[in-house]
């Protein structure tokens, strides 16, 4: 081992201490036992008046004490925004140093040609413990689609159906507020029944959406019509946004009655952050009472879980009239203000309070390749600038936020919110190490490849990635170029999703049209599928009773204890991951503790004693050695 090893190594070790930090929570002080005594025993429906809340001059909300009325002790307190700035610069410097660039590579190349070697010799076993394994199979175990946007959830089969039928049957309903009914909208378009095909809708991908995130948006447009993206595909219209809801609601029966296989999915619905009610209206929209569509009832599903999507739109926000002088703090507090008061006083917004325990994460999107504004640690209500801050700096203020909202909703005994967004679709790889710090896990993950250093340590803290090579192969990434399988083979946490079927997919199905093309493409095993099907539920946000269900009652302690009968991952590959991953982390703590050397010695004389021992067995059993034996003087 080389001081460059050791170089590496430390530097591995202190990248993964910022993850602990921030993401683990080891840098945040939360007084649990303050929070928790101010809480009401039936404190999920009753307002709380012990604990107030307000947005700090640092940007972060900060809760109190009612009786600190000076306000001197905050309750939750995170790492500041100087801090992270630290962190963050000096994580981007040490993953691009080449000692730790060497190293990481080192590795990564191992583990390929560990798997490659694990598989041509155990895949016939693989295949014959699957075969074992009855009572199921991949089409009757669970997969879901991490990644999926709502407003581009149908296919635009689906989609084109249901404008026709509500055109045929609703046309007289009024959808504007102007008193404009569907069919005068389509008349004055000069559009009838005969247009409503998939190819004149014009939402499927092209050639002219790559690179091109405009031209990708525009698609969302049936006819490049605004209007009606606004009648079809939005929770706040004349009507309510009850055409989205019923046409959610088919793409959600799918998966309730489990047609074509097993499946689940989180939706993800946007928050702006452009106007304080919004999340009221969302909330009001999930929880109505629809009568239209496949099902009666609300938007809640045992087949989905609701992500939130919180678009990097401060540029926008900026520019609206009267907004010459805001500062990006009153973002933060259109989106974060509803959601303390929810939690702390549900009775003043019961729907929200409701709504919340079926929210499992908050995403940030946006093209990752934009223009931005270099940051430094200014606050957000200094951030008058319209253009957009940077991407490390918005996501700090999101994680920032959540992190104390989500210590409130812990002590209340509530459900918590996970940081899942989007990174490395494109743009500037090092996003990845901002998120590497902050978050559960990411959509996409595809510059990941760009760096090797961040690679390996996505794969040593098994950082969830819900990757969606289809997409990907319209936008940004060819599918022949796309390191999916490199990160497969290596160990990353990687699963498939859809991301817009609307766009990208031809079949009923797109999360099964995902997997068939992914194992046509990529030449994967049926055990690599149904182990990237697990990786799916393992980083989905159900709860984790659901999870038992489908990966076994001790699947926390880890993957060789989730239930192969269930998982359909024979055991041999769960224990093959097991292993390479602890004698990766084993090496790394090792070699950065000065004891690499000693180890070392210690394993060659091990493997002398093994050598020597398979050698007397191999001898022993040999009727007779031939003098011509070419290596019997070597051996």
């Amino acid at each position: 081992m080389t001081t460059e090893h050791v170089k590496a190594c430390k530097n591995i070790e202190a990248c993964r201490a910022f993850r602990k930090k921030y993401f683990g929570g080891g840098g945040c002080v939360v007084q649990e036992k303050i929070l928790k005594d101010s809480f009401d025993d039936n404190n999920e429906k009753t307002n709380n008046d012990n604990l107030v809340f307000e947005m700090g001059e640092n940007g972060v909300m900060e809760i109190y004490h009612s009786e600190d009325t000076e306000k001197t002790n905050n309750l939750s307190t995170v790492p500041s925004v100087e801090e992270f700035d630290t962190d963050y610069k000096r994580t981007t410097e040490m993953v691009g140093e080449g000692a730790m660039r060497s190293y990481c590579f080192q590795r990564l190349q191992l583990l390929s040609s560990g798997f490659r070697t694990h598989v041509t010799m155990n895949a016939p076993m693989e295949s014959l413990e699957q075969g074992n394994l009855l009572g199921t199979d991949f089409f009757r175990t669970l997969k879901i689609d991490n990644h999926i946007h709502a407003a581009g959830a149908p296919t635009a089969k689906q989609f084109v159906n249901f404008v026709a039928d509500k055109l045929e049957n609703e046309s007289d309903t009024v959808i504007s507020s102007d008193g404009k009914t569907l069919g005068e909208v389509f008349k004055d378009a000069g559009l009838d029944k005969d247009y409503l095909t998939i190819d004149a809708f014009n939402v499927l991908a092209d050639y002219s959406v790559y690179q091109r995130f405009d031209n990708f948006n525009a698609k969302y447009s049936p006819f490049r019509m605004a209007d009606l993206r606004r009648i079809f595909l939005k929770t706040n219209n004349h009507i309510g946004g009850r055409y989205f809801a019923e046409l959610l609601k088919i793409v959600l029966n799918r998966h309730e009655l489990s047609k074509g296989h097993v499946s689940g999915l989180e939706l993800r619905l946007s928050i702006y952050g452009m106007e304080r009610h919004e999340w009221d209206d969302l909330a009001d929209w999930m929880l109505t009472d629809w009568e239209g569509g496949d099902f009666p009832g609300p938007l809640v599903s045992k087949s989905n879980r609701w992500m939130i999507q919180i678009p990097r739109l401060w540029r926008i926000f900026r520019m609206k009239p009267g907004r010459d002088g805001s500062g990006f703090n009153d973002m933060l507090e259109n989106i974060f203000t509803p959601l303390f008061e929810a939690t702390l006083y549900p009775e003043r917004k019961p729907k929200l309070a409701e709504a919340l325990k079926h929210i499992v994460g908050i995403d940030s999107v946006d093209d990752e390749g934009a223009p931005e504004e270099a940051c430094g640690c200014q606050r957000p209500h200094m951030w008058t600038s319209p253009k957009n801050p940077a991407y490390w700096w918005q996501l700090y203020f999101l994680w920032a936020n959540l992190e104390v909202l989500n210590s409130l909703r812990r002590a209340k005994g509530l459900n918590t919110i996970a940081f899942r967004p989007h990174a490395g679709e494109t743009g500037n790889p090092l996003n990845l190490a901002c998120t590497y710090i902050l978050c559960e896990s990411i959509a996409h993950g595809m510059n990941l490849d760009q760096q090797v250093s961040l690679q390996y340590l996505y794969y040593l803290d098994q950082v969830g990635m819900s990757c969606s090579p289809l997409s990907n192969n319209f936008l940004f990434r060819k599918i022949g170029d796309s390191p999916f399988l490199k990160f497969f083979r290596r160990g990353l946490n990687v699963t498939l999703s859809t991301d817009d079927p609307l766009l990208f997919h031809m079949s009923d199905d797109p999360l099964l049209e995902e997997y068939s093309v992914a194992r046509a493409t990529f030449d994967l095993s049926m055990t690599d599928m149904m182990e990237i099907a697990r990786n799916s539920v393992l980083m989905s946000g159900f709860e984790e009773e659901f999870k038992e269900t489908y990966l076994g009652k001790e699947f926390r302690k880890g993957v060789t204890f989730c239930d192969e009968h269930l998982t359909h991952v024979p055991l041999i590959r769960a224990k093959y991951r097991a292993e390479h991953l602890a004698i990766e982390h084993m090496f790394c703590a090792l070699i950065a503790a000065g004891k690499a050397n000693v180890v070392l010695d210690e394993m060659k004389t091990q493997f002398g004693l093994a050598r020597d021992a398979h050698r007397k067995i191999l001898f022993e059993n040999m009727d007779e050695i031939p003098p011509s034996f070419p290596e019997l003087g070597q051996l």
